[in-house]
């Protein structure tokens, strides 16, 4: 007997409604995302009060960003801060605490990067709409740059805490083993 979670079929459920907001015929997927999208957002933003505590969970919560990306990018121009002050913030409250980081557990940790990763990447995408909604709400910038910067240090740690390579160079005088 094949065994199926809830958290599958959610996964599951948002890859359908990521190939229905993609549809071509924006007739026909603009309805869904007026319809759909409001309850998502609603449902990846109570993950931040319930982190997920396993790789099951960690999916559907990806999947589900993933399809909040989407309508971001699908969305005209003049409505790009709007949609991005629904994800923006959804991803900054699955940052972790600098002090809570090393007591989470890895699926928790695991969401923390996802999220981070995914604002490094948004920011660049969406410059004028990203700045307009960090300047909006400072609380989310500050909290941003601090798991930026602890990102960086545990990088920067990480690269000091491997030993230098080791480089064979050829000897600059040779010596003659044959004296005569």
């Amino acid at each position: 007997i094949y065994h199926v979670s809830i958290l599958q079929v959610q996964a599951k459920c948002y890859q359908l409604i990521l190939s229905v907001f993609q549809h071509s015929n924006r007739a026909l997927s603009t309805p869904y995302i007026h319809a759909l999208a409001p309850i998502m957002v609603e449902n990846l933003k109570a993950v931040a009060r319930k982190r997920p505590s396993n790789s099951t969970e960690l999916l559907a919560v990806q999947e589900g960003i993933k399809v909040l990306e989407t309508v971001v990018a699908l969305g005209e121009e003049k409505n790009r801060v709007q949609l991005l002050a629904l994800l923006v913030p959804t991803l900054i409250s699955y940052l972790l605490d600098v002090n809570a980081f090393s007591s989470a557990s890895p699926s928790s940790k695991d969401l923390h990067e996802f999220a981070l990763q995914n604002l490094m990447r948004i920011g660049p995408l969406y410059p004028h709409a990203f700045k307009t909604v960090m300047g909006a709400a400072p609380e989310l910038k500050a909290c941003l740059e601090t798991a930026i910067r602890a990102n960086q240090a545990s990088k920067a740690k990480a690269a000091s805490r491997q030993p230098a390579p080791t480089i064979q160079s050829a000897p600059t005088i040779k010596l003659k083993t044959n004296f005569f």
